[in-house]
């Protein structure tokens, strides 16, 4: 069960942190990101759901956005008409104002999940850094990007479901669907451990509570038929960027970014994504037993980062949520420390890179030295999270908790894994 009862002390320091965090992200809110395409999209759909809000947003203007953000461009866009803010370089502070209070969430999450399991300095260790990853800083306050608002459902998802949750689990799933599409990457985990630990029944009531879950967010706006109108959101949004790799410095990216895809290469991408989500259910199957909730984190992240580099149509942020699952193992895996590392450094290269060419009007061309760079180091660390998962499957498990500093808490548990051991 996700605890959030802890000591005083402990509630000052995490506001104290969560406080600086956030007026640290602040300070870069003037920024106007992708100002010609991204800036004025959200200016668009802020004031066209404030003006007429959620029922006709669809019919009033173009956006590729799926539902539920519009109820975010609603209640933040009254917020910046009532300030007058519309047309305004301040507009910008008040469209970065959900990724970034969502981020705030996500750091919370993180904090909880942790403390119940080790000390609260590994906890707010965790926390900060999140919080304080550059990264993630820079998508949500520099460039104002929405990716951390799926990222929270996510992670809330995977949380509940670890706590014998089932229902609330796919509810909170079911909300990252419809803020991000590739909120998909987790849907075969979610599935696997809701009908692994809790059977068929509980199975098909969060199945039911799913598709509840998207009716009630799709009843106000205006559709005759919700297959119709959910599938022409996002395919027609998905069917936009036939092209192997936007901008994402993933193995496409070795071919040069935004060449056109071929139906035979779309096949492939989604065909590795396939057989990874088949090997790492395969392997969570055999090993659940064995390594427990820590080898679902990790199964959790390498279906982000393999949702990030395998299929085709990928952009530069989608790496986004596999830097929240690895802040949340950092304290208990040793061997993920250096991957977080290093993606934290390839994922704000690959969203900066991106972004000034983008605000110069210009192409990252094939053979950059940048971003093969980068593509070479991701390309690395995916080999070697894949030879972590193997080395499981194996029996060479390495899923024990080897905190930094280990407290009253992380103690018992370390001696409960070796007397398992």
């Amino acid at each position: 069960m996700i605890n959030f009862s802890f000591e005083k002390r402990e509630v000052l320091a995490l506001v104290a942190l969560l406080f600086i965090a956030f007026i640290v992200r602040f300070a870069f809110f003037s920024n106007q990101g992708y100002e010609e395409v991204d800036t004025q999209d959200f200016m668009v759909w802020f004031q066209t759901s404030a003006d007429y809000g959620p029922r006709t947003f669809y019919d009033r203007t173009w956006c590729d956005y799926p539902p539920f953000n519009i109820y975010l461009f609603w209640v933040f866009g009254l917020l910046a008409k009532s300030l007058s803010l519309f047309g305004t370089s301040l507009f910008t502070y008040v469209m970065k104002l959900p990724p970034n209070l969502f981020d705030m969430a996500t750091a919370l999450l993180i904090f909880a999940f942790v403390r119940k399991r080790l000390d609260f300095k590994m906890a707010l260790l965790a926390t900060a850094l999140y919080a304080f990853n550059p990264a993630v800083i820079f998508n949500a306050a520099v460039w104002g990007q929405f990716d951390a608002i799926y990222t929270f459902f996510l992670v809330l998802s995977l949380m509940l479901a670890l706590s014998s949750k089932p229902e609330l689990s796919a509810v909170t799933f079911t909300l990252g669907i419809l803020t991000k599409p590739q909120s998909v990457a987790l849907l075969p985990l979610i599935a696997f451990l809701i009908f692994k630990k809790h059977g068929l029944r509980r199975f098909l009531i969060s199945l039911l509570a799913a598709t509840a879950t998207v009716f009630v967010v799709i009843i106000p706006f205006e559709w005759s038929n919700p297959v119709t109108f959910l599938a022409d959101i996002y395919f027609g949004a998905y069917g936009g960027y036939a092209f192997t790799s936007v901008n994402a410095f993933n193995m496409w990216a070795l071919g040069g970014l935004w060449m056109p895809e071929t139906p035979v290469l779309f096949a492939i991408g989604w065909i590795l994504f396939g057989a990874l989500a088949a090997f790492v259910l395969y392997v969570l199957h055999k090993r659940f037993g064995a390594s427990g909730e820590l080898l679902v984190l990790f199964s959790a992240f390498i279906l982000f980062f393999g949702f990030f580099m395998l299929p085709t149509r990928i952009h530069e942020r989608y790496m986004f949520p596999a830097l929240s699952v690895l802040a949340l193992m950092f304290p208990f895996l040793k061997k993920t420390r250096p991957i977080y590392g290093f993606l934290s450094i390839t994922c704000l290269v690959n969203q900066a890179y991106v972004l000034h060419f983008l605000n110069n009007t210009q192409f990252i061309q094939s053979g950059d030295l940048v971003a093969l760079t980068v593509t070479l180091i991701n390309l690395t660390v995916f080999i070697y999270a894949l030879v972590l998962l193997w080395d499981e499957l194996k029996g060479r498990s390495w899923f024990k908790i080897s905190p930094i500093k280990i407290g009253e808490s992380a103690k018992a548990e370390v001696e409960q894994n070796e007397h398992q051991d």
